[in-house]
């Protein structure tokens, strides 16, 4: 008789066995539960003369056994988990030939129990590698259905594959309807040939990303601007597999941009005329041109000027005479004459050219918008005309508005909506040029004590020291915003290391720590902070690393307040971490 035997807790089971009927016995009964503690092999060559096992049921009854030989067999970590035995009714003694023949068997079978013990652990690791990949299949359907931009996968022939509900919103079309069309059917025919060249500059490797503005053709027929920004997804052995594309709509900037330049067409046109109407007269020219609220000269094609009004007079105390015949770099810094040059020689080319932004006088804070018209004589560019707009009070209009909606009324300090565009910054230089940042999640301690207590009043001052307090406690370079409430976030640019970040965090501690002055008596607050280190986070994204900083904060807060803890590097967010949403909204 021969056979595998295995044995756990209770009992020995037969895995293989020839000459026997019976499939398992108890433990307690087993000659192989013996074997089991011999290193190399347990020998018994008559069981009645051996005391173990004379009085054994095995020997005493059914199946008789006088003889037994058991290798044990070991898993590849070295357990024993059974044997392999040879059994007889009768007495026997073996060989060493017959001895090692039974261990070589022996081998054989273990390396049969490793190779099946091997494939188990396979199957386990393939089943938790297709586990994982469902959830991060199910993570990225998420992200990418609910993306506020358009999104869209497009195959090598350019055919919409996937194509989320922004992107749908944005073209009038149904996803399904997408699916049966290409980029270039939705694509305005004259953005289409500079599009497919940026797309063959990704197949043949030439640029890892493209950004393009291109008009898509509405379902309803009418055109939409967008600005597209388009990764070519390869395998592992660099073959193309598809596009992957965030399309943003960018028709209400169009829309603004179309509105200033028609304003400055028709001002450019409201000039020209009278320009021309007025030629054969220089005098009067020179007159009406001196009181336009505008700078005006003509350059001719070697950069000298022509004609100035008198203006320059007004703004910048010239004799505009004296600039007769000079060149322009004789009124133009040198690093302002290189910025415009190609304004310069675009306009000698025939091309009717503006510049935004251009401040004459660093002893100034005027901004102008200058235009710079060809002068066109007999078929033949001869110069051109410059008029220069002082856009100085639309300007700082513009910034006012962007100022008002991008900071906290309160504190003064950066809003949601300034802390989503530095983060979308921060992220983009992490991303493309290695730049580290650092997250700081701060919420004050005992706040809402205090609001009670000195009411609402002394809660907003509280606040708005705390402003104070933090400005001067970071680094100049740093950013700072007021996100709700009691809720404040740094941003260090630069920063990597914990030792760092540890300073940064225990000077804000400090600063807050110190009572403040109220007009009803001094009021005593802390603040706890989380930190999330860019470099840490493998899928970096606003939400992710403002979640790992919350996250870090409430740690420390559970750990004493007034104190900091940095967010856990671990790949997963912890399960009852509250969402964050800094999307673009009204504040």
């Amino acid at each position: 008789m021969a056979l595998v035997s295995l044995v756990d807790e209770s009992r020995q089971w037969f895995k293989s066995v020839v000459g026997l009927e019976v499939y398992e016995t108890p433990r307690d009964l087993a000659f192989c539960a013996h074997a089991l503690h011999v290193e190399d092999m347990l020998l018994i060559e008559d069981a009645w003369q051996d005391p173990r096992f004379a009085d054994n049921p095995l020997v005493t009854g059914e199946p008789y056994v006088r003889f037994y030989a058991g290798v044990p067999l070991r898993s590849s970590q070295g357990l024993v988990l059974g044997t392999l035995c040879a059994i007889d009714t009768q007495p026997r003694s073996l060989t060493e030939r017959a001895k090692a023949s039974l261990k070589d068997l022996a081998r054989v079978v273990e390396r049969e129990l490793i190779q099946r013990e091997a494939a188990r652990e396979t199957r386990l690791i393939q089943e938790q590698d297709a586990q994982a990949l469902r959830y991060r299949e199910a993570r990225f359907t998420a992200m990418f259905q609910q993306s506020p931009i358009g999104k869209t996968l497009v195959d090598l022939q350019g055919r919409f594959a996937e194509v989320n509900p922004r992107l749908c919103e944005i073209l009038g079309y149904t996803a399904e309807e997408l699916r049966q069309k290409t980029f270039s059917d939705v694509t305005y025919p004259e953005d289409l040939a500079a599009d497919l060249n940026l797309v063959a500059d990704l197949m043949f490797n030439r640029r890892q990303t493209y950004s393009l503005e291109k008009r898509y053709i509405h379902k309803a027929g009418h055109l939409v601007w967008v600005a597209i920004d388009v990764t070519l997804v390869r395998d592992g052995a660099g073959n193309p597999l598809h596009f992957i594309a965030a399309v943003h709509d960018i028709r209400q900037r169009k829309e603004h941009e179309a509105l200033r330049l028609n304003y400055q067409a028709e001002l450019e046109r409201r000039v020209q005329e009278r320009t021309l109407e007025l030629q054969s007269s220089r005098e009067t020219l020179q007159t009406i041109t001196d009181n336009l609220p505008i700078l005006i000269a003509q350059v001719d094609r070697n950069l000298c000027y022509r004609f100035d009004n008198d203006v320059y007079r007004q703004i910048f105390n010239i004799d505009p005479k004296t600039l007769l015949g000079k060149p322009l770099t004789a009124m133009l810094r040198p690093e302002l004459y290189r910025e415009l040059l190609p304004c310069f020689q675009r306009a000698l080319a025939g091309e009717r050219v503006s510049h935004d932004n251009i401040q004459y006088s660093l002893e100034q804070e005027r901004i102008w918008s200058a235009t710079y018209i060809p002068d066109v004589r007999h078929g033949e560019v001869v110069g051109f005309y410059v008029m220069s707009q002082d856009v100085t009070e639309r300007k700082r209009a513009e910034k006012a508005l962007v100022d008002k909606a991008m900071l906290d009324p309160l504190t003064g300090l950066p809003n949601r909506r300034a802390l989503h565009d530095r983060l979308e910054q921060v992220i983009a230089a992490a991303r493309h040029d290695g730049v580290p940042f650092s997250l700081f999640f701060l919420d004050l301690d005992g706040f809402k004590l205090a609001n009670d207590t000195h009411g609402h009043e002394g809660g907003d001052e509280i606040l708005k020291q705390v402003a104070r307090r933090l400005s001067q406690a970071i680094r100049k370079d740093d950013f700072i915003s007021r996100l709700a409430g009691d809720e404040f976030v740094i941003i260090a640019s630069g920063v990597a290391s914990e030792p760092i970040c540890s300073r940064i965090a225990k000077s804000v501690c400090d600063a807050i720590s110190v009572p403040f002055s109220l007009p009803d008596g001094p009021a005593k607050i802390g603040t706890s902070i989380g930190i999330a280190l860019s470099s840490m986070i493998e899928n970096l994204s606003a939400e992710n690393i403002m979640a790992r900083a919350d996250a870090a904060m409430y740690t420390a807060k559970r750990k004493g307040r007034n104190n900091y803890q940095f967010a856990s590097d671990s790949a997963e967010l912890p399960h009852n971490v509250r969402p964050i949403t800094l999307r673009k909204q009204e504040d």
